[in-house]
């Protein structure tokens, strides 16, 4: 069917059932209405203003991407009937622009908002873009962890005990115990870190396991190292690096004051002795007990 229209360079006017319906070039359907109208497709009037009704569509994604106390507006993305102007939102408004599905960023960002750390809630989304960190389809995102070759953490708990970073298994403490200033870069929490900061972690050797994190139990992102690491109060463990892909995080390792140990006076490395509590580091690289670097 031909159907009349006027183009002016970045906006098409089309006839439809005898009404005019407009259709501007960073509309995700432009390049098929501009395709049809070209080649006169035998396209019905219905599935044609449905293309070019922008209202409709929109409609349609109030309730397609309801999720929880998140929705889609006419100018933008909604927290309980609120717009947000957030780099997420702008992200998502984006994404929705180019026919993506954004469910998996707004179950992320009902969850986010759930997060009682603003810190988190402000900077959890520009922090997984930079690290290129993926998100999953139920919005929780994936981080990376070095830990001992029995799958244990390197560092003991302050009763002695260590965690085990086993696949499927849930680690978690105390949320009050994990220091949400952002700018004590080495402090107590669940840490968790992007793929390139690995070879930064601690642990000459070992394992390199990818763990799951609500975007709620997420306390604080430290400001130091390009912000590449975090604290979280609970992760669960959902797969494996292959040893051969994860050889690179062990190669030329770079110590991590927080779990580590670092002189500042001197400005270099010091193997002996805790950056935190002072104390002298053992052979199986535990140092005080109540040192918050061994979580």
């Amino acid at each position: 069917m031909n159907y009349p229209y006027v183009y002016s360079g970045d906006t098409i006017s089309v006839l439809v059932e005898g009404v005019p319906h407009q259709i501007t070039k960073d509309d995700p359907n432009w390049d098929r209405v501009l395709e049809i109208i070209k080649n006169g497709e035998n396209v019905s009037e219905p599935d044609m203003k449905a293309l070019l009704d922008r209202r409709a569509q929109i409609e349609a994604n109030l309730t397609k991407y309801k999720v929880g106390d998140v929705t889609v507006g006419n100018d933008g993305i909604l927290y309980k009937g609120n717009y947000v102007h957030t780099h997420l939102t702008a992200r998502m408004m984006e994404m929705l622009n180019e026919g993506i599905d954004i469910k998996p960023w707004a179950n992320f960002m009902d969850k986010l908002y759930q997060n009682p750390s603003k810190t988190a809630v402000d900077e959890l989304y520009l922090w997984l873009e930079k690290a290129k960190m993926p998100l999953t389809p139920d919005g929780d995102f994936l981080a990376y962890k070095k830990v001992q070759n029995n799958y244990t953490s390197y560092h003991s708990h302050p009763d002695g005990s260590r965690c085990f970073n086993r696949i499927g298994d849930v680690v978690e403490m105390a949320r009050n115990e994990v220091d949400d200033n952002r700018n004590r870069t080495c402090s107590a929490g669940l840490h968790f870190c992007s793929f390139h900061y690995l070879p930064s972690y601690f642990g000459g050797q070992g394992r390199v396991v990818v763990v799951k994190i609500n975007p709620a139990d997420v306390v604080s992102i430290p400001s130091d190292y390009d912000n590449a690491k975090g604290r979280a109060w609970r992760y669960k463990v959902v797969n494996e690096v292959p040893e051969k892909e994860a050889q690179f995080a062990f190669e030329d390792v770079h110590v991590d004051p927080c779990i580590g140990f670092l002189d500042y006076d001197e400005g270099e490395f010091d193997e002996d002795v805790c950056n935190i509590c002072g104390d002298d580091i053992q052979l199986d690289g535990s140092c005080s007990v109540d040192c918050p670097a061994n979580r």
